[in-house]
């Protein structure tokens, strides 16, 4: 045992040296320092937001180095790993966290995905207490680690997350999804039949023989704009004459796949490319003033929340350009397919081709 350890323990600690020093060039994660409340009525609303001084900068890059490197070395060295699901996130975001954990286990390692809910989750409801989410819609990844396993439940990947999502560019991007396409190919399949027949149906009825621009809007509230490098949600306004842009170079007959959790979304595209705009029918979608879907109650969320949320990311990828801002959706639909055109929307900037 102890010369298996000390023979991956050179290229545990070169991989855990890399990683650290992307989250030193990354961190901090968000736009500003930013302290939310919440709403009577739902949703978030700023208490104060300011930008962070070059001390807090110099500090956070500190933490996350130091951070970074212990969880990175312990999964490369660990034999036996848990990967648990982070209660106050999202679908995508657990998934983003299974995928930077698995891409760099050792090759021996026995790892197990526990999604398991225990009712106190804040932004993970989808199914009942008891239920492990993860075999709901995947298969399983390997064997059940014992409890004594090393539970990786920290990010590790910084350019998975936050503003870390616009760090890489050009050929750096280009390689960081090919590599991560090698590890979902390798480890993880999707299994939930309701999402594989709904994908299946969708694309030989619209997608079929036609040029397919997708588009990924999220809901515009104050704290999905604080994950945005800039700082800001591209409107509707922007969206929509970005698809035009694009639309109007394209010869082929041309549908739009719009991807989004918010309502204000479906009516402003229906209005503007009516007739070849194609969306999921019955998705619970919110608007700016309320909490997000995900952070609903127990009594709103299920199950069937998750497979419209992986049926979307699965159809943005099968398109031929995608249209985002930074998302967990938008970076899952990349890694699955990374032949994928990307056009990154900034809320203050000009669009920019990052595929």
């Amino acid at each position: 045992m102890f010369k298996s350890q000390l023979s991956v323990f050179p290229l545990a600690l070169a991989g855990a040296v890399k990683d650290a020093a992307r989250a030193w060039a990354i961190a901090p994660l968000r736009h500003a320092h930013s302290l939310f409340d919440v709403k009577a009525g739902g949703g978030w609303k700023i208490r104060s937001r300011r930008g962070f001084s070059g001390r807090e900068i110099f500090r956070l890059k500190r933490q996350f180095c130091k951070l970074v490197f212990m969880r990175s070395l312990r999964v490369r060295l660990a034999k036996q790993i848990v990967v648990p699901r982070d209660p106050t996130e999202g679908l995508l975001t657990n998934f983003l966290h299974v995928i930077e954990v698995v891409h760099r286990v050792r090759p021996d390692a026995v790892i197990g995905i526990d999604w398991t809910l225990n009712g106190k989750e804040m932004g993970f409801k989808y199914g009942a207490v008891g239920d492990n989410v993860w075999t709901k819609l995947f298969c399983s990844v390997g064997q059940d680690p014992p409890a004594t396993a090393y539970r990786a439940d920290a990010s590790i990947d910084l350019a998975l997350w936050g503003t870390g999502k616009d760090y890489l560019t050009g050929a750096r991007l280009r390689a960081h999804r090919r590599a991560y396409h090698k590890t979902l190919s390798n480890w993880i399949k999707i299994s939930n039949p309701a999402v594989l027949e709904r994908v299946r149906h969708i694309r030989e009825e619209s997608f079929k023989g036609r040029f397919c621009l997708g588009v990924h809007r999220r809901v515009g509230n104050v704290m999905v704009a604080n994950l945005q490098s800039d700082g800001a949600v591209p409107s509707l306004d922007s969206l929509i004459e970005h698809c035009r842009s694009i639309l109007q170079s394209e010869s082929r007959e041309s549908v739009i796949f719009l991807a989004t959790d918010d309502s204000e979304a479906v009516d402003a595209f229906a209005s503007a490319f009516a007739g070849r705009l194609i969306v999921q029918e019955g998705v619970q979608r919110t608007t700016a003033g309320k909490a997000e879907v995900h952070f609903q109650g127990w009594n709103k969320l299920s199950l069937s929340d998750a497979e419209d949320v992986l049926t979307d990311t699965l159809l943005l990828s099968h398109c031929h350009v995608l249209l985002h801002g930074s998302s967990a959706i938008s970076t899952v639909a990349s890694l699955l397919n990374p032949q994928l055109e990307l056009v990154r929307v900034f809320g203050r900037a000009p669009a920019k081709n990052t595929a």
